[in-house]
């Protein structure tokens, strides 16, 4: 019978995922792992496996704690525009707002190891794609509403808007002034007016 763990595994993999957000993956060792786990190499090793393995678990955390849960943003009742651009400042700000300027795990991962590891590029663009798809939803809301004209097309603004994000914050991890981050922001909104 196997001994019950002595650690949360959910906990684990949060502690995980601060270090490679901080470090990237190539530049996070397994001693640093370890030591912000609180773990020995055999429980890291029988729990999670490898060190990819347990990133990409820690990516799938990554979109479901910190990105998906951002999501319902969009899709309360209401003014679209007004959440849309809600969501988008406060995930801005939220990245401004960070002392380590780590940026978006997403946008680190894919400029790293998206050219080589296929499987980890792979599940960034569904993550992608669910940004996109939220900005879709909420800017067809918007046609709906009247808020938006109608000849404007959603998929096409979701796409500049996802493509935007991600820039911004890559703009934000290279030190970026938070003044011309916010400029940015607000002329890639003007296209909703």
């Amino acid at each position: 019978m196997p001994r019950p763990k002595e650690f949360n595994p959910d906990d684990a993999v949060e502690k995980a995922m601060q270090v490679f957000w901080h470090k990237g993956y190539e530049s996070t060792s397994m001693e640093d792992l370890l030591g912000a786990m609180d773990l020995n190499r055999g429980s890291l090793y029988d729990t999670f496996g490898d060190k990819r393995q347990l990133f990409l678990k820690v990516v799938d955390r990554y979109c479901t704690t910190v990105v998906g849960s951002k999501f319902a943003l969009l899709d309360q009742p209401g003014p679209a525009l007004p959440a849309l651009r809600g969501f988008i400042h406060g995930m801005l700000e939220g990245a401004l707002a960070d002392p380590q300027r780590r940026g978006c795990l997403i946008a680190n991962t894919v400029m790293e190891l998206g050219p080589h590891e296929k499987e980890i590029a792979g599940t960034l663009r569904q993550t992608l794609k669910m940004l996109e798809d939220a900005f879709f939803r909420v800017l067809d809301r918007a046609k709906q509403q009247g808020e938006l004209n109608s000849q404007k097309d959603s998929r096409a603004l979701a796409r500049f808007l996802t493509t935007m994000m991600q820039g911004t914050i890559v703009m934000i991890k290279s030190g970026a002034a938070a003044e011309t981050v916010r400029q940015t922001t607000e002329t890639a909104l003007s296209i909703l007016d």
